[in-house]
């Protein structure tokens, strides 16, 4: 990408453009029973278009309910989704399971979301924010939450402590 270079009267400005890093990041399924739907990584720059006070964004309630993350890449576009192999449709996380990919941003901060597949508790997900400024690298522990839809509160609560590990290394 090349640094844009605009005339400002007699003056020469540069605008800065920040250096992307590449990461690798593996996410691995804590819960000794149930899935992870697809998981969305974002820059947590964005998180006002998946949380709105105390629950969420139209399109991270599409996400958490149906586990298609298309309405969250809709509304942010810097999403980077992996899906695991297992489970019909072959796109779910088992238990013990760990996915690994490339991801590539200018983030300091990134945030992880992923549905919990509603075979036990509906309306769930995991969540967190890693802060990529570590410079060995970062372990995650996403806990899981629920958005409180099948209840009628809509409000996000904290259900359970270490549904999942996230770990995030630089290139």
């Amino acid at each position: 990408m090349k640094p844009f270079l605009p005339l400002v009267g007699l003056g020469l400005c540069i605008a800065q453009v920040a250096a992307a890093d590449t990461y690798t990041i593996t996410v691995t399924n804590r819960m000794s029973d149930e899935l992870l739907a697809p998981i969305a990584v974002t820059s947590a720059v964005n998180d006002p278009a998946l949380f709105d006070g105390p629950y969420v964004t139209q399109a991270a309630e599409t996400q958490i309910l149906t586990g298609d993350p298309s309405a969250v890449v809709a509304s942010i576009g810097a999403v980077g989704v992996v899906h695991g192999n297992d489970g019909p449709p072959g796109v779910l996380l088992a238990p013990g399971d760990s996915v690994t990919f490339d991801y590539e941003t200018d983030a300091t901060a990134l945030r992880i979301l992923a549905m919990v597949a509603p075979t036990m508790l509906p309306d769930t997900y995991v969540a967190g924010i890693a802060d990529l400024q570590a410079a060995d690298g970062v372990t995650l522990i996403l806990d899981r939450f629920d958005i409180g839809n099948d209840e009628g509160t809509h409000v996000r609560t904290q259900i359970a402590e270490g549904a999942a590990q996230i770990q995030i290394t630089r290139h």
